[in-house]
């Protein structure tokens, strides 16, 4: 199994990071500053509906 990085971003002190695998599709993960990582394990159908829905996840204090 291979996972393709799609973007690798930080934002207010996160780690945003957007990611394909053959069996997941497009998914998020958030790291945190101390290298927690969050994130759900809903499926995106694309780069941009993950990245948007890690970003929200950001802006409501996840």
């Amino acid at each position: 199994m291979s996972t393709t990085v799609h973007l690798v971003v930080g934002i207010e002190n996160v780690t945003l990071l957007v990611f394909y695998t053959e069996s997941h599709c497009w998914q998020f993960r958030l790291i945190s500053a101390g290298g927690e990582v969050f994130g759900e394990r809903k499926l995106y159908y694309t780069p941009e509906a993950a990245e948007k829905a890690g970003r929200e996840w950001i802006y409501q204090g996840h």
